[in-house]
Formats: C-alpha cells, sequence, structure tokens
C-alpha cells in the first residue's frame, strides 16, 4: 500500500458483515465484499491519498480539509498560531466546522457499534428508502440495498452535490468511477432541503418511504428539519438511520470529520510513537457494511426506529479497540 497503513483484518470484518446482510436480505448482492471495501485500490489507477499528520505543538493534527476548506483553514491557523494543544485546536476548529481532528494516543475505548442479532430475513423490494447520505458509507448502505431490489431515491440538490461525484477519476462530467459504483441502482432528485415547504415534495416522499438513511451531522440534521421527531409527525411509521463520524452521548458527538479524521482520533492511527496515515477512509466501508445491516433489522422492526452509526464505534471492531 505504497507505505500506507490498513487494519490487518479489514477484510475480515468486512467478511463478517456481508455474511450478516446477505442471510437478512436472502440475497448475495455483495459478491467479492472486497471491492466493497478497498473501493478506491480497485476502481482508481492512482487514487489520492490522505495528508500526512500534520504536526502540532506536542503533537499531531489530521487536517482533512474539503475543497472548500482551505481558505477558512488559513485564516483559523492565524487565530490558533499560540496554542500548542492538539485537543484544544481541533476543538476551536469545530466551531468553525473544519474538519479536523487529533492524533490521539490514548483514546477512550468505545463499544462497536450494535448490528443485531435478526435471523429472519426481509424483502428489500417492499422497502422505500430516502437517501440523504454522500461520499461513502451512506451511499454503500442504500446502494446494497437498491441492488437487492429496494427503491432508493437520493436527494443530490444541484447546488450541493454528493462530495465524490468530481472525485478522483472523474472527466469533468461527474461521473467519477467511485460515485458512480456507489449510486448507479438509485433514482435522483434535485430537492434543497433548505427551501423545503410544508407539503412539498420532500414530504410528499417521507409520507410513502419506509426508511431514511442520512450521513449530515447532528447539527445540520437540526437545522433542516430532519429530526426523528420532524419526520415522524410527516409519517409516524418511518424508520431513520443516522451516519454520523462520532457516537452520540461522547464530547465528539456533532463534529465534523471523515474517515481518516475518525482514524486520527480513535488511537487506531497512533503506532510505535508516531501517527500512521491510512491508504484511504477504511472506516467507511465498514460502517456502510454496518448500517445497511442496521437498515435491514430496522426493515424487520428487530431494531428500533431511529438507530445510530458511528465511524469511532466502527473502528471498535478492530484489534486494540475491541
Amino acid at each position: 500500500m505504497n507505505g500506507y497503513w490498513l487494519p490487518e483484518n479489514l477484510n475480515d470484518r468486512g467478511s463478517e458483515l456481508a455474511a450478516i446482510i446477505t442471510k437478512r436480505m436472502n440475497n448475495d448482492v455483495i459478491d467479492a465484499v472486497e471491492k466493497w471495501v478497498e473501493m478506491p485500490e480497485r476502481l482508481i489507477d492512482n487514487p489520492t491519498r490522505p495528508d500526512p499528520a500534520t504536526s502540532w505543538g506536542d503533537g499531531f493534527l489530521c487536517v482533512d480539509l474539503g475543497p472548500e476548506d482551505g481558505a477558512t483553514w488559513g485564516r483559523f491557523k492565524d487565530v490558533v498560531e499560540g496554542d500548542e494543544d492538539p485537543e484544544s485546536v481541533a476543538r476551536r476548529a469545530q466551531v468553525w466546522r473544519l474538519p479536523v481532528t487529533p492524533y490521539r494516543k490514548n483514546p477512550v475505548l468505545l463499544a462497536p457499534n450494535e448490528v443485531g442479532d435478526s435471523t429472519d430475513f426481509v424483502e428489500p423490494r417492499t422497502l422505500k428508502i430516502i437517501d440523504l447520505t454522500s461520499m461513502w458509507a451512506g451511499p454503500l448502505c442504500t446502494e446494497l440495498l437498491a441492488r437487492a431490489g429496494a427503491s432508493v431515491i437520493k436527494i443530490e440538490p444541484s447546488s450541493r452535490p454528493d462530495g465524490l461525484r468530481y472525485g478522483d477519476g472523474d472527466d469533468g462530467s461527474g461521473n467519477a468511477p467511485m460515485f458512480v459504483e456507489l449510486n448507479r441502482s438509485k433514482e435522483f432528485a434535485d430537492i434543497d432541503l433548505r427551501y423545503c415547504s410544508e407539503g412539498g415534495e420532500f414530504h410528499q416522499l417521507v409520507r410513502s418511504a419506509d426508511l431514511v438513511v442520512t450521513s449530515l451531522s447532528p447539527r445540520a440534521n437540526e437545522n433542516l428539519g430532519i429530526t426523528c421527531e420532524k419526520l415522524t409527525s410527516i409519517n409516524p411509521d418511518i424508520a431513520v438511520l443516522s451516519i454520523t463520524a462520532f457516537a452520540s452521548h461522547s464530547p465528539e458527538s456533532d463534529w465534523v470529520a471523515y474517515g481518516t479524521g475518525v482514524h486520527a482520533a480513535s488511537g487506531l492511527g497512533w503506532h510505535r510513537g508516531e501517527p500512521l496515515t491510512p491508504a484511504f477512509s477504511y472506516l467507511d466501508p465498514i460502517a456502510g457494511l454496518e448500517a445497511c445491516a442496521v437498515a435491514l433489522s430496522q426493515a424487520m422492526r428487530d431494531a428500533p426506529q431511529f438507530c445510530r452509526i458511528s465511524l469511532d464505534r466502527s473502528a471498535a471492531a478492530f484489534k486494540g479497540l475491541s
């Protein structure tokens, strides 16, 4: 992997989750799990690698900026120039909504995500799902459900396209290989949730849906009205599955981060006295598989109506954090 790090049992965890999903949908749409877990390696000749750890004061930061974050990061650095504590800088960066996390040596240990123990199966063709996800984890979850026959409507406003659409391998048309593979079986709806009206198109979709899957941050869900209370006021039977960077009730519950940032904060990124950069955001496909298993359990009413999968709890399934 060109000197980049990945957990040695990554594909083992993927295979374990794939077996659960296959049983719960009575359909093997996953086939070789490695193609989902290692998508950047398999679809792109020279995938972009995460940036190395940024040395800061007495430690290191994961500065995992999006394409629109560069100018904000520049201003932020001027403000925190005298702060030598990576934990403090990360907390302050989150106020600016910058995806910055500390590389931790001794993180708080978490329990893995609970995916349940359903023994029955559900027919995905009976399900209608609203997809409010982007990037990798959420789209993987909903794409597997769509390939099994579920009707999945992906909400992607033209004003804010999925961050993978123009990613590695795109020729300018918005058809990056990973984006296409993770969304090929879905319908698309150009709806900007900032401007939804009562009784409008989004509310009509919610009334007839079985499940909403969102990978928006808790703060964004609240601001856009994508809360359990609001959605069930429209459709009392709808289930809601939220995929977040960090677990609820944790100090980082509302932090903005990608998989590499969670890798840093989880402690998996600290080895032999130094920070290690992952080859790619490996926690995303694991969280996506976990979310798919939970979504199927919700459809069977074997899981709570409202569930949350977090990437930091996905990290807990790996050696040293279990």
